[in-house]
């Protein structure tokens, strides 16, 4: 059986030029034999594809069985789709159709690398570096190379992303492996996740470290003084921008792992609860892994990679989804506008769950638009910013046809979205000196010459699965709305509430979005610890039985599936000092240290994300050194190594009048012209003080789009 991964929307995302340099690479091989190499080398090599052969027909019939077995589990029930907290979990971790042909050849590769190991007695490493093994996997999995000319010139990214870099033209697409700063550390060194201490014994149960490490005094978190809930919300926005790591689907149903039933299944891997647990009275919480993909390229053997199933760019995927289907159900191609509904909204069709009958779930270009207000509320900000952008080119530009003035309109959205992470939202979560040092800082005129083509700009798995979630621990406890005055607090809601309901943005025709802006911008965020809130702890996606999540320890379970090297590593990987023991843990509260002492044996065992959330922020960073130096490494990918950067000069960019133009403008300025919060303050990731104080939305600087007019 042969797997292929037809191009359709995504093709370009696919493009393998490894194949290019194993035949290459085999023809010289080739005549090397011919000028000498003995006979016994050749059948050493036809060896070696035979067996690779073998070990791919193994891989295709587990396959087979796989579909099979989910099929079995569906039809047993023990698979069900309904209304339950795993659908709705299931919402959040949702598998896009165009990523299941990888995520097959994932299964396929882990059992071919599973074979070759444990019955041929070969390394990973043998494997990896085997041209013959690779040539053979290639010639089933590697689809067909993407032609780049068009988009060599072009002045508009590449809907899925692909051509971005022209010599690799997978680099940061849609359906592609997340690579890794660091290699993976699994159990069985390329399958099973990282579940054994370096001692021998299993690690503790991740829920058991979420009650010992991240549930705060009297469960009441500590405010950050400084910072607004936009610190949290654009985070979540700009993440939902670059990353959507699918779970492995199952047979039209979510995955049960809990229960008698499923013992020992391939796609879970449980959380245990303790028997003495505050809050669950379950002994499992339910997990499934991630689908899995073939490392490299994509059409490789080797060891399990995760998948990421959007552009790794802020390009405004978020707000027009990576593919051509998805722009054609929010696009009208008649004016080059986005979608809205009544009352100028999202439009419908979206996953939710609502609380009230009048209500309607939001569709947006990310399907996980729905998960909290304040994330729904920055995609209408956009889309609403889109089309009155459209409106105001339209106006200079009447030759633009429909496609061009929304290609135009899309190419401003980015530049603002990629201004305001790195001009706003990063200053206010890294220090000065981090900044500077990952090269993150905007140029204040002139362009930009920092794009490298040999950065690799995917978002990269440590980023994805650790270190970017940072802002869990600032969830606040309530959501609320705030009136015109800035003092009276209306609609007082608990956080567990808002999960997937878009109620707050959506009500009475969205007559209060600017009310729950006015509490985004103006409340204080709650302040990066490893303390959460008890509604993400206890209650995520809770049901009437008191069935739920635990997101922090999720995130843990999360990092050990995808295999992540432990907090020590990281810490060596970043030329920051390492702990020997825990009295000795640096950038770490004294209180902490006893904490991990507590539930980790040993201190080379503790996960990157309790290790990095528990860590003392930097001065001036909401975050600690570890996670600043992850952080700051990948924006740094994601800046350089993208072709369409915002300051850079040439087609790809903007003109140096478009490009002052596009400087003047700030998030402030945005939220008050789209979502109605007039007087703001001029920085609204930090609360209104005298020097952040209230401006009236006139006074703020916007775009002259007479800089785009014919000339």
């Amino acid at each position: 059986m042969i797997i292929t991964r037809n191009k359709g929307s995504t093709s370009q995302g696919f493009l393998r030029l490894t194949c290019l340099f194993v035949v290459l690479g085999c023809l010289y091989l080739e005549s090397v034999n011919g000028r000498g190499t003995s006979d016994g080398k050749r059948a050493s090599d036809k060896s070696l594809r035979d067996k690779a052969k073998e070990a791919i027909k193994e891989g295709e019939r587990v396959l087979r069985e796989h579909k099979k077995e989910l099929r079995k589990f569906r039809e047993k029930g023990i698979d069900k789709k309904g209304k339950s907290f795993k659908d709705k979990h299931n919402i959040v971790q949702e598998a896009r159709v165009d990523s299941e042909q990888l995520a097959e050849a994932g299964v396929v590769s882990v059992e071919v690398t599973r074979t070759l190991i444990q019955e041929n007695g070969m390394t990973l490493s043998e494997i990896s570096s085997s041209p013959e093994i690779q040539a053979e996997f290639q010639s089933e999995f590697c689809p067909e190379s993407i032609n780049c000319d068009q988009e060599r010139n072009s002045p508009y990214r590449s809907v899925d992303g692909s051509c971005n870099n022209i010599n690799h033209p997978d680099w940061g697409a849609a359906i592609t492996p997340q690579p890794r700063y660091q290699p993976a550390q699994y159990d069985d060194a390329f399958n099973s996740p990282r579940a054994t201490g370096r001692d021998g014994n299993p690690l503790p149960s991740t829920r058991e470290i979420s009650n010992t490490l991240f549930r705060a005094p009297g469960d009441c978190t500590e405010t950050d003084h400084a910072r607004t809930l936009m610190v949290m919300a654009w985070g979540q926005f700009i993440d939902h921008d670059l990353v959507a790591t699918p779970v492995t689907k199952g047979d039209g149903a979510p995955i049960t792992c809990c229960g008698a039933e499923v013992q020992n299944r391939e796609d879970c891997f449980p959380i245990t609860v303790p028997t003495d647990d505050p809050h669950f009275n379950d002994s499992c919480m339910e997990f499934v892994r991630s689908a899995p993909a073939p490392p490299g390229d994509g059409c490789q053997a080797g060891a399990r990679e995760q998948i990421n199933q959007i552009t790794s760019f802020i390009d405004g995927g978020v707000v027009y989804g990576d593919s051509e289907l998805q722009w054609l159900s929010l696009v009208d191609l008649d004016t080059g506008s986005v979608l809205t509904s009544d009352g100028n909204l999202l439009p419908s069709g979206g996953q939710c769950k609502l609380s009230n009958p009048d209500d309607y779930c939001q569709l947006a270009g990310d399907h996980r638009v729905n998960v909290v207000p304040s994330l729904g509320g920055n995609h209408l900000l956009f889309v609403r910013e889109h089309n009155r952008i459209a409106e105001e080119l339209r106006k200079v530009r009447p030759d633009w046809d429909a496609r061009t003035l929304f290609q135009e309109t899309r190419k401003i959205i980015g530049a603002l979205l990629q201004q305001v992470t790195y001009g706003e939202f990063l200053p206010s979560i890294l220090s000065d000196q981090d900044i500077d040092r990952f090269n993150l800082r905007l140029q204040r005129r002139d362009f930009s010459s920092s794009y490298n083509s040999s950065i690799n700009p995917a978002a990269k798995n440590v980023f994805n699965a650790a270190a970017f979630r940072f802002g869990h621990s600032m969830i606040p406890p309530t959501t609320a709305y705030i009136l015109r005055d800035y003092m009276n607090r209306l609609g007082s809601t608990p956080t567990e509430s808002t999960f997937l309901d878009p109620h707050m943005l959506v009500t009475k025709s969205g007559r209060k979005v600017p009310d729950l802006a006015r509490f985004v911008v103006t409340s204080n965020s709650m302040k990066m610890d490893n303390y959460f809130e008890e509604a993400v702890r206890d209650h995520l996606f809770e049901d009437a039985q008191g069935h739920g999540f635990d997101l922090s320890a999720l995130n843990l379970q999360r990092g050990r599936d995808h295999g992540l090297p432990p907090y020590n590593a990281w810490r060596r990987w970043c030329g920051l000092p390492v702990a020997t023991d825990f009295a000795g843990m640096p950038d770490m509260s004294d209180e902490n240290k006893a904490l991990f002492a507590d539930v980790y044996s040993i201190v080379d065992d503790i996960d990157v994300f309790a290790g990095g959330v528990a860590e003392t922020p930097d001065d001036g960073a909401a975050v600690g050194p570890l996670f600043s130096c992850i952080i700051g490494n990948q924006f740094r990918d994601f800046k350089d190594g993208d072709r369409y950067w915002y300051e850079r000069k040439g087609v790809e960019g903007f003109s140096r009048d478009q490009l002052n133009e596009i400087r003047k403008v700030k998030l402030s300025k945005l939220v008050c012209e789209n979502l109605g919060v007039d007087p703001i303050q001029e920085d609204v990731f930090h609360i209104p003080t005298p020097s952040n104080s209230w401006r009236s939305c006139r006074s703020l600087p916007g775009i002259n789009f007479s800089a785009w007019s014919r000339r």
